[in-house]
C-alpha cells in the first residue's frame, strides 16, 4: 500500500516538476538569419560599385584612381553587376528550405556564370588596368590569389554536381566560392575604422587587410561546413 506524504493511505505523490527540472528544447537558429548577414555584409561594396557605375554614366571628374575606369569600362561594369547579383542571390542558396527545392537548382544556373564572370573580371582589371600609383605587386598577389581560388571553387562545384553527383562535396565547395566573393564585405568592414580616422592604410597593410578578409570568411565557411556536415550526410 502506498501512503500520503501526510502518512495516510492514498496514491503516491508525484514529485512537483519545475522550470529546472523541465527539459530544455535546444532553440533552432531563425532560417533567414545567416542570408541577412550576408547581404548586410554585401552592402558596403555594393553600394561603392553603384557610386561607380554612376560616375561612369555620369562623366565625374577623371582622376589619377579612377581614370582605368574610364578608359576601359566594360570589366569594372560587368564585375560591379555580376558581383552584386552574386552576392545577393547567392546569400538566399543558405536558406535551408530552399535548398530542397527546384529554386535552388535554377538560382544556381545563374550564380555559377554570375560568380565566374566576377572572379574573371577581377583578374582581368588586376593584371591588365594600369594600377594608380598608390598599388603595386603587393596588392596584386592577393588578388590575383582570391580571384583564381574563386574561380576554382565554383569550377570543382559544378563538377562534383554535375559529374559526381557528390551533393555535400557540391555545397561545401560553392560555400568556399561565396565565402570568397563577400571577402571584399569583410575587407570594407575592417578598413572603416582607418578611413573614418582619415587614415588611409599604406600598400602593404591594404595588402594585409585583403589577405585577413580572405582568411577570415574562409575560416567561417569551414567552420559552417562542417557543422552542417552530418545534417546533409543523413539526407544523402
Amino acid at each position: 500500500m502506498t501512503t500520503t506524504s501526510h502518512g495516510r493511505p492514498g496514491s503516491l505523490v508525484q514529485p512537483a516538476t519545475t522550470e529546472a527540472s523541465r527539459p530544455r528544447t535546444k532553440r533552432k537558429p531563425a532560417p533567414w538569419r545567416v542570408p541577412t548577414g550576408l547581404i548586410l555584409l554585401s552592402l558596403i561594396p555594393i553600394l561603392g560599385g553603384a557610386v561607380r557605375l554612376t560616375e561612369l554614366a555620369g562623366g565625374a571628374e577623371i582622376t589619377s584612381q579612377n581614370e582605368r575606369f574610364f578608359h576601359s569600362p566594360g570589366p569594372v561594369s560587368l564585375h560591379i553587376i555580376s558581383a552584386t547579383l552574386y552576392s545577393l542571390l547567392g546569400a538566399f542558396q543558405f536558406v535551408p528550405a530552399l535548398r530542397d527545392r527546384g529554386w535552388h537548382r535554377v538560382a544556381g544556373r545563374v550564380l555559377v556564370p554570375a560568380g565566374l564572370v566576377a572572379a574573371l573580371s577581377g583578374l582581368w582589371m588586376a593584371v591588365l588596368y594600369n594600377q594608380p600609383a598608390s598599388s603595386g605587386v603587393i596588392l596584386l598577389v592577393p588578388r590575383l590569389i582570391i580571384g583564381s581560388s574563386m574561380v576554382l571553387s565554383i569550377a570543382l562545384g559544378v563538377f562534383y554536381a554535375v559529374r559526381s553527383r557528390d551533393l555535400i562535396r557540391h555545397s561545401a565547395w560553392m560555400t568556399r566560392a561565396y565565402a570568397i566573393g563577400a571577402a571584399a564585405g569583410t575587407e570594407a568592414l575592417i578598413i572603416i575604422g582607418p578611413e573614418i580616422l582619415a587614415r588611409p592604410p599604406e600598400t602593404t597593410f591594404q595588402a594585409a587587410i585583403t589577405g585577413a578578409a580572405w582568411v577570415i570568411n574562409l575560416a567561417v565557411a569551414e567552420y559552417a561546413i562542417r557543422r552542417r556536415a552530418p545534417a546533409e550526410a543523413s539526407r544523402g
